[in-house]
């Protein structure tokens, strides 16, 4: 499976950070998954993913987790932060806490949740939450791939923090399926 190219990009904003120097907008990852429950895919486990709060960035970039999964939002540096998403999958909103503080948000829908600091302009980061294993991050060429999808009848999604495109695809019984997407 394949995007067309490199990713969009976005031209970036620049932000002063607290020590005064120029801040870029931090840059989220391109990810590719398979929307929805699948029949017989073996199930997630279940970890303790955590989005940290470190150099002024959320580190990492992007987390993957299954649907009613737990994400640890600790805050590692010296200065306060203020976690937030309004995206339709979790809304939530940390409130500004200090650097030891760690707070937590439950993840109960599946969907792309786009993850800001209300203080921090060019903070930013993506946690996709899935209903299944079968998700990779974007390579550089824009090739991705999934190995032993059932067969059946999927919807493949992609997403970046500014876009997304999906498309339908049919595996079919004991074969490869090809698909491109233009987000």
């Amino acid at each position: 499976m394949t995007l067309p190219g490199r990713r969009a990009t976005r031209t970036t904003d620049r932000y002063q950070s607290s020590t005064g120097e120029s801040r870029d907008v931090q840059d989220v990852p391109a990810v590719v998954y398979i929307a929805g429950p699948v029949p017989g895919a073996p199930p997630r486990t279940s970890a303790r993913p955590e989005l940290a709060q470190r150099g002024e960035a959320f580190r990492p970039e992007l987390v993957v987790v299954p649907v009613g999964a737990t994400v640890s939002f600790p805050n590692g540096d010296p200065l306060f932060h203020n976690v937030f998403s309004y995206s339709r999958a979790r809304r939530f909103d940390l409130g500004r806490y200090p650097k030891g503080e760690t707070k937590t948000v439950v993840f109960d829908k599946p969907g792309y949740v786009k993850v800001l600091c209300e203080v921090h302009k060019w903070m930013r980061a993506g946690i996709l939450v899935v209903e299944n294993p079968f998700h990779a991050v974007v390579q550089e060429s824009g090739r991705f791939q999934f190995d032993e999808v059932p067969a059946g009848r999927y919807r493949v999604v992609v997403e970046t923090f500014d876009r997304r495109a999906q498309a339908d695809v049919q595996i079919p019984e004991g074969g490869t399926a090809t698909v491109t997407l233009a987000p």
